[in-house]
């Protein structure tokens, strides 16, 4: 312990506790320090090695059977807390390894930084039960000693583990709570601009469409402050979807733009793949077709050439499908739905099937997947253009019962989800 080799330098320095700590701590102080009851600060330490004619290196832990400085653990957590900022996941391992956050030596502030390096190392690989653990235990030490920080980091945190684990409403409760934190202390960082981007995500997820544009306005309105464009490009594709879903094409568009101009100031990476899908499907609703094919094609090229692990990868395929059948390339649609539609939980890929059949004038079939649609687990005002393919082949069938059944159906989804959307 740091206590304890400090009194060992200290007696072969043959100093008194008053003689080590006068001009720089109070003798009470350097005993609880040799106590290991307290942590002292980098310049206390600093000051310490000066009169006992010694380096900070000296002032040693046992980590694992190794000597490490308590400078360097405080350095090596500072660089482990910016891996992970710049989502450097790969790098951490043998950080982790020393389980730095049960040293008694370390600051609160530091064991807490741990706990969420260690909850967002658990997050990234997708270990939501042990990340959820981390979080609570990084907030409630933040919470502890007043860190706005690290207390917005492991709100943030805890609200993308529950919104992944399907529990939207908690998400957006606790990304809430964060908000209302930085509101109430004026929090102006990328931090607060991380919260506002996925509570606007988050929103708009559950078709609160408006709240969400709102949400990404601040966002962006903080970067200018910072002089930043952090989660620029995030932002621009959720207020690109939300203009979309409530039919301002032209706003969609501009915003889909941009959020492809800010990709191409960097690398490929899947947020360009992603922002040129949000493009072509905006241009497949506008019944540009062939445009449409021009850059969803490319979307789907990008992602076999650098293959990204992403969730939605998924979607850019069925993407791809949609605009085929539009162009009436069944077969090449039929080929990928084949591969991609079981893996997609939300009832997109079999509507896609449906329509197929319904080109082809397979009523029976279309119908089997069209309600199979409606399984799905995606937001209500998605099956509304099932329910109406639905109520159109009963209608075609000579079946009006079948089809005023559904269109009732059809007027109750779309009440239900209104209240919602405003």
């Amino acid at each position: 312990m740091i206590g304890q080799r400090i009194k060992a330098l200290r007696n072969e320095a043959n100093l008194t506790q008053q003689e080590l700590a006068e001009g720089i701590i109070s003798r009470t102080y350097l005993s609880l320090i040799e106590k290991n009851s307290v942590h002292p600060s980098i310049n206390v330490l600093k000051k310490l090695s000066e009169k006992l004619n010694c380096t900070l290196e000296d002032f040693t832990l046992e980590v694992n059977g190794q000597s490490i400085s308590l400078l360097n653990i405080k350095k090596e957590i500072k660089w482990a807390e910016n891996q992970v900022i710049v989502s450097q996941y790969d790098k951490l391992t043998d950080f982790l390894n020393q389980n730095y956050e049960l040293l008694e030596t370390i600051s609160k502030e530091e064991r807490a930084t741990v706990l969420w390096i260690r909850a967002k190392y658990n997050y990234h690989n997708k270990i939501y039960k042990d990340a959820k653990q981390y979080a609570l235990r990084a907030k409630e030490l933040a919470h502890s000693f007043k860190d706005v920080t690290l207390l917005l980091r492991s709100l943030e945190l805890l609200g993308r583990i529950e919104f992944d684990s399907n529990n939207k409403h908690e998400a957006i409760l606790l990304l809430d709570e964060a908000n209302n934190l930085a509101i109430f202390e004026n929090v102006v960082s990328t931090d607060r601009i991380s919260v506002l981007k996925n509570l606007a995500f988050y929103y708009a997820s559950i078709g609160e469409y408006y709240v969400a544009i709102n949400l990404c306005n601040e966002a962006l309105d903080y970067n200018k402050k910072l002089k930043t464009h952090f989660k620029a490009i995030d932002l621009e594709n959720i207020l690109g979807r939300a203009y979309r879903a409530l039919g301002d094409l032209s706003k969609s568009e501009h915003h889909f733009n941009r959020a492809v101009k800010y990709c191409e100031l960097n690398e490929v990476s899947f947020d360009y793949i992603g922002s040129i899908s949000n493009k072509a499907m905006l241009l497949n609703a506008q019944g540009k077709y062939d445009e449409a094919y021009t850059f969803i094609k490319k979307a789907n090229e990008l992602l076999d050439i650098y293959n990204f692990d992403h969730t939605f990868s998924k979607y850019i395929r069925l993407h791809l499908a949609e605009v085929l059948i539009n162009k009436n390339q069944l077969k090449k649609a039929e080929e990928i739905l084949i591969k991609y539609a079981e893996l997609d939980t939300t009832g997109y890929g079999y509507e896609l099937i449906g329509d197929i059949a319904f080109k082809r004038k397979e009523y029976d079939k279309a119908l089997t997947y069209y309600h199979k649609t409606l399984d799905g687990d995606d937001l209500p005002n998605h099956f509304l253009d099932a329910i109406q393919k639905i109520s159109q082949i009963y209608e075609l069938q000579g079946n009006y019962d079948k089809s005023n059944e559904y269109l009732k159906k059809c007027i109750k989804v779309y009440k239900e989800i209104t209240p919602i959307m405003i």
